[in-house]
């Protein structure tokens, strides 16, 4: 018995020392590893670990100012580009209002519209200035003619211009001016104007070049307010070359020289020897005499015509057009412009004709006129 527990405390003291130097052998494995583990992870950051630590504060902190630096400038110039068209809209805004204010809005004299029309003067007393302006009034007086007298002569007379007078009378031929007429003489020079669809007090003043303080005062307006078919006098303004033609009775001129050999209307055909229409008249002269534009106008046929022979035809304004027959020669193309007067072929025999003449025609609107109502030597 004695014997067996001292083997037994030899195998329990052995397995004790195992036992211990199995846990101190684990122990000194386990931090043989760590140290190992430490300096692989030394090894692998080994680029970094010379940098101090505040070397790394110092460059996140340059990283972020330049970041912040690149969203400030980012965020600037994107202002500047929304400011642009923002000014652009801004002017343009008050542009219509100034615009809407002259023009269209109300057209009551305050000191502003005062000064602008006396120059611009500075300063002063508005009832003063009030007091030197004169609001320009149309006025009219009768004027009876007399013998002798012209419209150029009453026109001298009144120290007025003589498209004044045509427009103020709406005289349509002033070329006969009989004694005894009665004419209404404005005090200022200017035409009368009949609005249209589409006019406003702006399109007008522009068209004609008229201050519109000037218009509103003379036609004693209260509002922009105008109505097709108003007549306003345009102060300053005249006709046209074309509305002067037309009430001076030289809107047409004879295209040729010569003897008047058959009248508009009917008469005998010449060769059916049957009563028929005759659309113009007939000019007889030999033939090369020169064949002049009657008014301006465009080409709009120049060829052969049938019984017209050789025949241009011109378009001209408000709708008229004349017919040039029997030429010899043609010395316009079509599409081309021609004025009052310029050479567009010669006298001749060319088609259904019985000597050498110029068959002249006048129309408005594809209706027949009567030349000799509307020519003008």
């Amino acid at each position: 018995m004695a014997v067996k527990s001292l083997a037994d405390q030899n195998t329990n003291t052995s397995h004790r020392y195992h036992r211990t130097h199995r846990v101190a052998y684990s122990s000194s494995r386990a931090l043989h590893n760590q140290k190992i583990l430490q300096r692989k992870r030394m090894r692998k950051n080994q680029g970094y670990s010379t940098l101090p630590h505040h070397n790394f504060t110092l460059f996140n902190e340059i990283f972020k100012l330049k970041k912040s630096s690149l969203i400030i400038a980012l965020l600037v110039f994107t202002i500047v580009l929304s400011a642009v068209p923002l000014s652009v809209a801004f002017k343009s805004y008050v542009w219509e209002r100034h615009r809407a204010l002259i023009g269209e809005g109300n057209l009551l004299y305050d000191l502003f519209v005062i000064e602008e029309f006396m120059g611009g003067s500075e300063g002063g007393d508005p009832e003063a200035i009030m007091g030197e302006y004169t609001v320009p009034t149309l006025r009219m007086k009768t004027y009876v003619v007399k013998k002798g007298e012209s419209l150029f002569s009453i026109a001298k007379r009144f120290n007025i211009s003589i498209d004044a007078i045509l427009s103020v009378n709406n005289m349509r031929d002033a070329s006969i001016l009989r004694i005894g007429t009665v004419l209404k003489i404005p005090n200022m020079n200017g035409v009368y104007y009949s609005v249209r669809k589409g006019d406003s007090l702006s399109s007008i003043t522009t068209r004609y070049r008229v201050d519109m303080n000037k218009l509103v005062d003379v036609n004693e307006l209260e509002s922009s307010v105008i109505y097709v078919g108003q007549k306003l006098f345009i102060p300053g303004a005249a006709l046209s070359a074309w509305e002067r033609a037309e009430a001076l009775g030289t809107l047409f001129k004879y295209p040729v020289r010569g003897r008047l050999t058959s009248r508009m209307g009917f008469r005998i055909d010449p060769f059916t020897k049957r009563r028929a229409y005759h659309a113009g008249i007939d000019i007889a002269n030999r033939i090369g005499t020169p064949v002049h534009a009657s008014q301006s106008g465009k080409v709009i046929f120049s060829g052969y015509k049938g019984h017209y022979g050789k025949t241009v035809i011109l378009s001209h304004q408000q709708g008229y057009s004349t017919v040039y027959g029997h030429l010899d020669k043609m010395l316009v193309k079509k599409g081309q412009v021609v004025r009052q007067g310029d050479k567009i072929g010669t006298v001749g025999n060319t088609g259904r004709s019985t000597g050498p003449h110029l068959h002249f025609e006048i129309h408005r609107y594809r209706r027949i006129i009567d030349p000799l109502k509307l020519l003008h030597r």
